[in-house]
């Protein structure tokens, strides 16, 4: 029981609440307890029992080998995060203490920093209501570790009063088995604040930087201030648009694509199309940085993204956010995205097969059974 309990000493700033503990929120899970300075509420949901009996295994680039590590508390669903109560009877009578005072107010039960780094799949669910219950308003500071374009709109516009900043993440992180985390690519982001009407843009300003001190401090690989968050959004989906989706669409790894000669037919114009839409909008990306997005991995890479891990294990897979907000901004501003527009489509039908589809090893049962 005792392990579901914040540790009372040595009293640390920060509550942190961090939703989705796959491979990248377990690593910032464990950047941010390693700052020394902050304690992490991690909602597990499917991993839950076997993460809090014996914690993540975790092989890492970054911080080595860590045996049955865990974050300060594991709670397996959002409402036993809430303060207050436990909802749930797997966490016994124990209610989450009062948190330490910090820079921003004196102690109470809040938290300062909500990380959210669940995948973006806005056809299934509203994430910007269903953390509510663990937001305060005017003090709880949104931090959003995700893939796609315009992902904070939903949280400005739901927490109107509270800061909310983003984080382009480069990093090679999976889960594999049941409780293993293993991290193969360091850990590098930029992260800024979305300056919006309902808060002093010098306190989201220092509120960033406070977030990036703590990641900085728990020893992640690189963990900068991005001046213009909205243009380093448009430089991430370059990447993700171009090698995520088509790595998932093919089933290829990274340096199979680049070997067969689709980074100069296929993905490169992908990333024009891309640049013509962020220009539209008024963001300008250099040739270099589209040069650097398509050749930053070497052809002998190996590399699977997340979205071609996704469709192997019959998941859904992120493609909304990372073509088809894109597509629709293109769509409005006047910019033909034929290319874009053909791998977002054929995305979908491969998605269909996922949700709806007979699962793969009926099927190649089925075709097996027929020849």
């Amino acid at each position: 029981m005792s392990s579901l309990l914040f540790p009372t000493t040595p009293e640390k700033e920060f509550n942190i609440c961090l939703v989705g503990s796959g491979g990248v929120g377990t690593i910032a899970a464990l950047v941010l307890e390693k700052s020394g300075r902050a304690r992490v509420t991690a909602v597990l949901r499917s991993k839950f029992d076997i993460v809090n009996e014996q914690g993540w295994d975790i092989e890492s680039v970054d911080h080595g080998r860590l045996k049955n590590w865990k974050p300060s508390r594991v709670v397996p669903a959002i409402q036993d995060a809430v303060f207050g109560p436990p909802q749930s009877s797997k966490l016994g009578s124990f209610a989450l203490p009062t948190g330490a005072s910090t820079p921003y107010e004196p102690a109470k039960e809040r938290y300062d920093y909500l990380v959210i780094c669940t995948k973006q799949l806005p056809e299934k669910y509203d994430i910007a209501t269903a953390v509510a219950p663990l937001v305060t308003s005017d003090l709880t500071s949104i931090v959003l570790i995700q893939n796609g374009l315009n992902i904070h709109l939903p949280f400005i516009a739901a927490f109107s009063t509270n800061v909310t900043m983003s984080a382009v993440s480069m990093i090679g992180s999976f889960t594999e088995g049941t409780n293993k985390i293993k991290h193969i690519g360091p850990d590098m982001l930029q992260i800024g604040p979305h300056y919006h009407a309902g808060v002093k843009d010098s306190i989201s300003l220092e509120r960033t930087q406070t977030f990036i001190d703590l990641y900085c401090a728990g020893g992640a690989k690189e963990c900068i201030l991005a001046p213009d968050m909205p243009k380093a959004r448009y430089e991430k989906i370059l990447w993700n648009g171009a090698y995520n989706t088509v790595c998932a669409l093919m089933e290829m790894n990274v340096g199979e694509l680049q070997r067969s000669g689709a980074r100069e037919n296929l993905l490169m114009p992908i990333m024009w199309e891309i640049v013509a839409v962020a220009k539209a909008d008024g963001i300008e990306i250099g040739k270099e940085v589209v040069q650097h997005m398509a050749y930053r991995s070497p052809e002998s890479s190996t590399y699977r993204p997340s979205m071609l891990l996704d469709r192997e294990e019959e998941r859904p897979m992120e493609f909304e956010v990372i073509l088809g907000d894109p597509i629709r901004v293109a769509r409005e501003l006047g910019v033909e995205v034929p290319v874009m527009t053909t791998i977002y489509e054929l995305l979908k039908l491969v998605n269909w097969t996922v949700e709806y589809g007979a699962p793969r090893d009926k099927l190649r049962n089925g075709l097996r059974s027929e020849n």
